[in-house]
């Protein structure tokens, strides 16, 4: 277990436990299958002496929170409490388990309060919406763009990827953009030999990111009347070795790409292998 603190979600196992049951909800899955999923998933955190109070403790919480406290949810959770579950995880950090027993203890207070009203959760925004190779314009078209001197133009991006994004295995979706811009639409051939456009910044010599995740928090977020679907094709070869050759983004910053093709106009990158790039800063 990796902890950062001693208030309740700053550790990897209750904030798993946390976002796993919310994910279901936001199926909109009853309570009951929400809760029954949510033990099977984390059954592993169940079976483990020291993470299980740690199980029993965010779920208890996170009900609560929404409004969805099960009986049996919140006596395992107070009777851990009063057995001291988890405490000795904390023995040897700088203040010893006493931070933890303070988180503890409002927990207890706040689970023998009068439960809260159920909320709505909101339906899970799906975080995957291209086939992988599908190739997209996108029109720049807010003052942002502006900014960067794009307004109007079309950039070309396409689906690389798809990557694990949650405990449950969702997917999220990984684009890369081609640096060239357009006055319009233009047929795929016309990315033929352009480059990569890197979306990082040439200011220090590094392995480049090439790629990022995309996300969207809010469905008006999804520009959808500004991008035209293109072609489906193979995309070439743009590696990642975990997280460090791509980032994330979100759609609702998309009109601020411009400042990649500002910042990489005449400025060289070499490729050093396959799908690997790099920037060399001038001495």
């Amino acid at each position: 277990m990796g902890a950062w603190g001693s208030s309740l979600y700053a550790n990897d196992t209750t904030s798993d436990v946390r976002d796993t049951y919310m994910d279901f909800l936001k199926d909109q899955l009853s309570n009951q299958e929400a809760y029954d999923k949510t033990v099977e998933k984390c059954s592993d955190y169940m079976n483990d002496p020291d993470e299980a109070p740690l199980f029993w403790y965010a779920l208890a919480d996170t009900q609560w929170q929404v409004g969805r406290l099960m009986p049996e949810v919140k006596e395992k959770a107070l009777k851990w409490i009063k057995n001291g579950g988890g405490l000795e995880l904390w023995n040897e950090s700088k203040s010893g388990s006493s931070g933890w027993q303070k988180t503890l203890d409002k927990l207890q207070a706040r689970l023998e309060t009068e439960q809260r009203k159920e909320k709505k959760i909101s339906k899970r925004i799906d975080q995957n919406l291209w086939s992988i190779g599908d190739v997209y314009a996108y029109q720049f078209n807010t003052d942002e763009s502006k900014k960067y001197e794009v307004f109007g133009k079309y950039m070309v991006l396409q689906k690389i990827a798809e990557d694990n994004f949650s405990p449950r295995g969702d997917k999220v979706m990984r684009v890369h953009v081609f640096d060239k811009l357009f006055d319009k639409i233009p047929a795929f051939e016309k990315t033929k030999d352009v480059r990569l456009l890197p979306l990082d910044f040439p200011t220090s010599t590094r392995i480049l990111y090439m790629s990022t995740w995309l996300m969207l928090d809010l469905k008006r977020d999804y520009p959808n009347k500004h991008l035209t679907f293109i072609c489906n094709v193979l995309p070439p070869l743009n590696k990642a070795r975990g997280h460090e050759l791509y980032t994330h983004a979100h759609w609702n910053s998309i009109e601020s790409w411009g400042m990649y093709f500002q910042r990489w106009q005449g400025v060289e990158y070499e490729a050093i292998e396959d799908g690997i790039f790099k920037y060399t800063h001038p001495e």
